[in-house]
């Protein structure tokens, strides 16, 4: 087996943490930054050199790191590891963490695509979410990024309380006004362990109108599909060419390392987990050890699972040629009867979701999974 071409890093911490963040990420450590970036980098040694083709840095934020440790990290990981010619190297950034400095280490050690979580361009809405960052500073961040990177991303959230479309259609004119050609915009949603579940149990907030949730998808995605930029993914638009390729490793199943406090590794069908608490991660590091919360044992079934959830999660779809193990007796009347609905196509050997049966992904993928 080909080692895989996808490395995954992680830095778990943030300014603060969003009342709507499920990720593995904490606020008011700022202490052992340094202390994390040595056992982040003592992890990368102990990984294959490469060459990799896709790179992440995740979070949390990266970008919280002041620009000469982040530089350090940077730096660190290029000393290891080797990178495909075609390579892309994606940071996550937020705009209230980014500067000149900041962006020039970034770009001068090899960062080649930039996601920023702007989420918002109105200062009331990035106030209800948590966000450390105003609409002026995410127009700024923005253009800086765009002058800074060949490839620039930028995150929206939608269905938030109160938000109208015209607000919605005032976020996504920020595409283009600055050119963008990728797009991640996820519905609001309420995790479990989030502030935002914890006041949704108490009544304090309430998911939209699925009607109004339908139709207002339907409206962001006509009007990204006009500026060029085309679904590819439940959540992810972009100009043919510019998807994430990080991201499609994922989706399509391959494997993939990582390393980092709470980064999550699958090679060979074995899914690894790092400690999630940073203050173990670089203890168990430090110590010589691996630092590993977990290790699970994918199944076939596990495997038959993922392969239908996250084909059709994808525009092009589940490849049937990848259900070899799933008896078509048990899948293929049920395809047949989405098919028939119009929720669901079969073409170039793989099973899509039509634009009908987008709206209804979760329920049809179930239908569709083994039982």
């Amino acid at each position: 087996m080909a080692d895989p071409a996808s490395l995954y890093l992680h830095v778990p911490y943030c300014v603060a943490k969003c009342p709507y963040c499920d990720f593995n990420s904490i606020a008011g450590r700022d202490g052992e930054f340094s202390a994390y970036v040595d056992a982040l980098l003592t992890e990368v040694r102990r990984l294959p050199r490469g060459p990799y083709r896709t790179l992440f840095l995740g979070g949390g934020t990266p970008t919280i790191l002041p620009a000469p440790l982040l530089a350090r990290l940077l730096a660190g990981v290029r000393d290891h590891i080797r990178l495909a010619d075609d390579y892309e190297w994606t940071c996550e950034a937020n705009p209230g963490t980014v500067d000149a400095d900041r962006f020039a280490a970034l770009a001068d050690h090899g960062v080649n695509r930039l996601s920023l979580g702007i989420q918002s361009t109105h200062d009331h809405h990035l106030k209800f979410l948590g966000r450390v960052h105003d609409a002026r500073q995410a127009e700024a961040a923005v253009a800086r990024a765009v002058a800074t990177f060949p490839r620039v991303s930028a995150d929206l959230i939608m269905g938030l309380p109160n938000q109208t479309d015209a607000e919605l259609a005032a976020d996504l004119a920020l595409y283009r006004r600055h050119g963008l050609r990728h797009a991640s915009v996820y519905h609001l949603t309420y995790e479990p362990g989030t502030e935002f579940h914890a006041r949704r149990q108490k009544g304090e907030l309430t998911d939209i109108d699925p009607k109004t949730s339908r139709q207002r998808f339907e409206r962001l995605w006509a009007e990204l599909d006009a500026l060029g930029l085309h679904l590819y993914e439940t959540s992810n638009f972009a100009v043919p060419g510019q998807e994430s390729r990080h991201n499609l490793a994922y989706w399509r199943r391959q494997d993939y390392h990582a390393a980092g406090a709470g980064a999550v590794s699958t090679v060979a069908g074995v899914r690894r987990t790092r400690l999630k608490h940073s203050g173990q991660y670089i203890a168990a590091i430090t110590r010589g050890e691996a630092a590993i919360a977990s290790d699970e044992n994918l199944t076939s079934r596990d495997l038959l699972a993922e392969t239908w959830m996250l084909g059709l999660r994808l525009v092009e779809g589940v490849r049937i040629a990848d259900l070899g193990a799933d008896d078509p007796a048990r899948w293929r009347p049920r395809a047949e009867a989405l098919i028939t609905a119009g929720m669901l196509e079969e073409a170039d050997g793989h099973l899509r979701l039509t634009r009908d049966g987008r709206p209804v992904q979760d329920e049809a993928t179930i239908y569709l999974m083994p039982g």
